[in-house]
């Protein structure tokens, strides 16, 4: 029997290796099976339920050719397979491009391999070859890629958004494996009760939440243990017809660790009810709005009220993840937010520290500020202080707020005290060239924020106009 390990090593490749896994998790569940068998297993999936529709993965295939009945299109394919296996297609020496081994390799284009070039255009391939030259372990893995993935919305092709296949691969192997073990189980069972129509369809509304929603799956899972330096990379893809297109969105293990930490059970609450407001579903709710009273979103549709509960907008495109995934700040949003809501300073110290490389020293400084600012002043000037960094516009600003409001200040009620900022913290932690003013001025008012909160103390306070952020600068990828 056809040795399954061979196709199962990662590669580094993330089509290879979630094909790999896919067959790894198949062999475990029928482990009589031969490789020839279980790709004759899949090939039935595809035909028999799926309707041959696997034309995002492969171009003119045995399976997706149209001129082929359904018993030649798998005859065809077990062909081309048993031919691989028995080194009887015509093939040369050399190293695989995807495994490194030196072996027997065959031309692969876009027939049996997913996004590559054209056996059409040879010119596009090496020395003039046919395609891109693979070894039989790589081809084999491509055929299972299929029943391991999603078709996700938000697919940009041309002027057109429609809905693409999705791979999450990610350097913690156990992570990917996740993702595909979760996603054949879930074929299997279909297919098992005659429910599998074709890939599965995630209920994500866009590549970004499908992200978020994936790593809350896999915390929750307690076989699936992520470390601190996990990272994913979502592959939304098409390999259809004359337009193939793949965009990739990634969450660095900065990223994964901040999510992470925002999931702990003490501030997961504080987080999920703050990215709410920010969930869009332009296509089928142009008119929704968060409750923040509820946490629910309402939706008038034909003049229906409808109240959409978290366990089903959590699955819509959502600008603060977005953000996220394009390295924009969302320190405004986490402002405008702690005006009216109390919320975990500690959120926006490790959002800062992480995210925004800002130096713990320097937030530190600001929280000190902070709690000088509430000792030296009652609720009014409190509020004027709040006024006054609202209205700040230039680091000029700022630096004259600290020094007068601040260092004299301080100076003048404890002048035997030791200097609230010395010169060092001032020029090292919070004015060095790296810094952004903006960014310190928005902390320092958070914290001021979170202290009235805590205080209970209410005064009314105008938002700062200038840090609204438009909706016309997010595009709802639905």
């Amino acid at each position: 029997m056809e040795e399954i390990s061979k196709y199962t090593v990662p590669t580094g490749d993330p089509f290879a290796d979630i094909g790999g896994y896919a067959i790894e998790k198949l062999s475990k569940t029928f482990p009589k099976k031969s490789i020839m068998e279980l790709i004759a297993q899949v090939t039935d999936i595809y035909v028999d339920n799926w309707g041959a529709k696997i034309n995002p993965f492969f171009l003119n295939s045995k399976i997706t050719q149209p001129a082929f009945e359904a018993e030649k299109k798998k005859e065809e394919t077990l062909r081309y397979f048993q031919s691989l296996i028995d080194k009887t297609a015509k093939h040369t020496i050399g190293f695989c491009r995807i495994t490194g081994d030196k072996t027997e390799l065959y031309p692969s284009g876009r027939d049996n391999s997913i996004l590559s070039g054209s056996g059409t255009f040879v010119n596009f391939n090496h020395s003039f070859e046919s395609g891109i030259m693979l070894s039989k372990e790589a081809i084999i893995r491509f055929h299972f890629v299929p029943i391991a993935c999603e078709l996700v919305s938000g697919l940009k092709i041309v002027n057109k958004v429609s809905s693409g296949v999705a791979i999450i691969h990610s350097n913690d192997m156990k992570l990917t494996k996740f993702f595909v073990q979760r996603n054949v189980s879930l074929n299997l069972q279909n297919t098992n009760a005659n429910i599998s129509e074709g890939i599965l369809k995630s209920k994500c509304r866009s590549p970004g939440t499908e992200l978020f929603r994936f790593i809350d799956e896999a915390l929750s899972d307690k076989e699936t243990h992520s470390d601190d330096k996990s990272s994913l990379t979502l592959y939304h893809f098409t390999n259809f017809g004359a337009t193939p297109e793949v965009k990739i969105y990634m969450i660095p293990s900065v990223l994964f660790m901040f999510y992470k930490f925002t999931q702990n059970p003490k501030y997961k609450t504080q987080w999920n009810r703050f990215v709410s407001p920010y969930y869009i579903n332009k296509k089928e709710h142009p008119q929704a709005k968060w409750n923040k009273e509820t946490n629910e979103i309402e939706s008038k549709v034909k003049k229906e009220l409808l109240q959409i509960e978290e366990k089903d907008y959590q699955f819509w495109s959502n600008r603060i993840y977005t953000k996220l995934l394009n390295e924009q700040s969302i320190l405004n949003e986490m402002k405008k937010w702690c005006l009216e809501e109390q919320f975990d300073f500690e959120i926006v110290k490790k959002y800062q520290i992480w995210i925004r490389n800002m130096k713990p020293e320097t937030i530190n400084k600001i929280d000190e500020m902070a709690d000088l600012i509430f000792e030296m002043n009652d609720a009014d000037k409190v509020k004027k202080t709040i006024k006054t960094l609202n209205s700040a516009k230039s680091g000029y600003n700022l630096r004259r707020f600290i020094v007068k409001d601040v260092v004299a200040k301080n100076y003048e009620m404890n002048p035997e005290g030791n200097a609230i900022i010395t010169v060092e913290e001032y020029a090292d932690y919070l004015f060095p060239d790296t810094n952004s003013w903006s960014e310190m001025r928005d902390v320092l008012l958070i914290a001021i924020y979170q202290r009235l909160h805590e205080q209970k103390i209410k005064v009314d306070i105008e938002e700062d106009e200038s840090s609204n952020v438009e909706d016309s600068e997010f595009e709802d990828e639905n």
